[in-house]
């Protein structure tokens, strides 16, 4: 189900990317992008009471929900007051006339947004992740139809932000409506709890606010030094990478903290519940960067159109190194179950300022020069997240090795059928045939190689498939039994 909803925000997304890409200019996508990394930096800070402490507690009172949306709201309410106060002073400062209300009415989204959190981190902790993706795929059609709706009819930017206030309204009714807990047991102020919230928030609120600068001041600085275009372009080329990331790592990040707290719980064997999730993973993200690599003319055109051809080289660049990043997005979720809050705030906080950083110092020479960095950036992180694992689970390099050598074989026999197609005369940029040949090629060469190296991910097409087959006989003594 965590899936589920991931496939369906990433289409939803892919669908909003692809319509204002041709409404917009660059430049107005670049203010837009702009206005919401400053929004998100800003409201990462109120992870510092998150409501996610939920998931871990032994049992929930209504006094410890009352504490987490009393928290929540006090902070957002602060938050998003010196947001509206301090946007004349950014849009003077970006000479952006429309950030100042775009920062307002993002701020009036965090307040409501912080409404639903407490409801949203319960329903993690109770596996809900079928309410969850009804939620959140409402949440998201919600504020799709908003952006585009009013991005047709000339609000510019501004749409994105008044997309974010739809959603977030939509979120905090949907999560009250859905909530266990009556409301009217809920909606009181309580801080009873508040000693633990701050306890628990402490080290993963710094993480996020960390993590949320790396993603965001690049960028910033990208917008004051180069131009909005610029920021736009490194932005777009980002998600077009980022695809095999919301497919595959979106959806375990949603399940990944509160199943590997449950594993804990349990006692299971830590490290080769590691190597495993590490086995799965990049056997399904490994080929997805590369190939997009390979495919970065046809993604382009088709998905942004002929007006953001400068990003093709960014594309490029940036999908062949996010191969890196797979070890990095498993430490914290790994870390926070194993109650290593601290090891996860350090992990995040030496990682993360080492590349924002280096991507800070390469925005002074231009958005492929930012690209070219993260060569260097993702790296440092992967290494930096290995050895914080490391000192709480005692895998060996060779083992780690043997869980991610199939892997990497299933992506050369991935890549065969690609690298064969591109290479004839004609198919250098390809086009929508091109591109779907070249995916049928890999997915067959994907199978292939599945095959030849018994991948353990085998047993989990095996699983779909038996279920798939129980489903179309239960379906066909159904149509048997109605007369059908």
């Amino acid at each position: 189900m965590a899936s589920l909803e991931q496939y369906f925000a990433l289409l939803i997304n892919f669908t909003v990317l692809v319509i204002m890409a041709r409404i917009l200019t660059p430049g107005e996508i670049g203010e837009a992008v702009t206005g919401l990394a400053i929004a998100v930096v800003a409201f990462s800070a109120r992870e510092f009471v998150t409501s996610e402490f939920l998931i871990q507690r032994g049992t929930v009172d209504v006094e410890t929900l009352r504490t987490a949306l009393t928290l929540q709201v006090a902070v957002s309410v602060v938050i998003a007051a010196a947001l509206v106060a301090l946007s004349d002073l950014i849009t003077r400062f970006y000479a952006a006339p429309d950030l100042s209300f775009f920062l307002s009415l993002a701020a009036v989204a965090g307040v409501v947004e912080a409404l639903a959190q407490p409801v949203i981190a319960l329903l993690r902790r109770e596996m809900g992740f079928g309410v969850l993706a009804c939620i959140r795929t409402a949440v998201s059609l919600t504020a799709a139809l908003a952006t585009i709706i009013l991005a047709s009819l000339g609000f510019g930017p501004i749409a994105f932000a008044w997309g974010m206030l739809a959603g977030s309204l939509t979120l905090a009714v949907l999560s009250v409506t859905c909530s266990p807990f009556p409301a009217a047991a809920i909606f009181r102020p309580g801080l009873a709890r508040w000693r633990e919230v701050l306890s628990f928030g402490l080290f993963k609120g710094a993480a996020l606010v960390v993590e949320r600068l790396h993603e965001t001041v690049p960028q910033l600085i990208l917008g004051r030094i180069a131009s909005m275009t610029s920021v736009a372009l490194y932005n777009r080329s980002n998600t077009l990478c980022g695809i095999p990331d919301r497919i595959i790592m979106s959806a375990f990040y949603s399940m990944a903290f509160p199943a590997l707290a449950s594993r804990v719980r349990e006692g299971h064997d830590i490290e080769k519940t590691y190597l495993g999730v590490l086995a799965y993973l990049s056997v399904l993200y490994w080929p997805g960067v590369v190939l997009i690599s390979f495919l970065a003319p046809s993604i382009v055109g088709i998905v942004l159109g002929p007006q953001w051809t400068e990003a093709v080289p960014l594309v490029r660049v940036l999908s062949l190194a996010a191969v890196f990043w797979l070890p990095v997005i498993v430490t914290g979720p790994l870390l926070l179950a194993l109650g290593r809050n601290r090891d996860a705030f350090l992990a995040s906080l030496v990682s993360r300022c080492l590349a924002a950083g280096i991507l800070c110092t390469a925005s002074l020479y231009g958005v492929m020069a930012m690209a070219w960095s993260q060569f260097v950036s993702l790296p440092l992180q992967m290494i930096i997240a290995l050895a914080f694992v490391h000192r709480h689970v005692r895998f060996s390099l060779s083992s780690l090795v043997a869980a991610l050598m199939p892997s990497a074989i299933v992506t050369g026999f991935a890549l065969i059928g690609p690298v064969a197609l591109i290479a004839l005369p004609g198919h250098e940029e390809g086009g929508l045939l091109v591109l779907l040949a070249t995916v049928l090629l890999a997915g067959g060469g994907w199978l292939i190689g599945l095959l030849a190296t018994r991948h353990p991910f085998l047993t989990e097409l095996h699983v779909l498939l038996n279920a798939g087959r129980n489903r179309a006989r239960r379906l066909r003594r159904f149509l048997v039994a109605s007369g059908a």
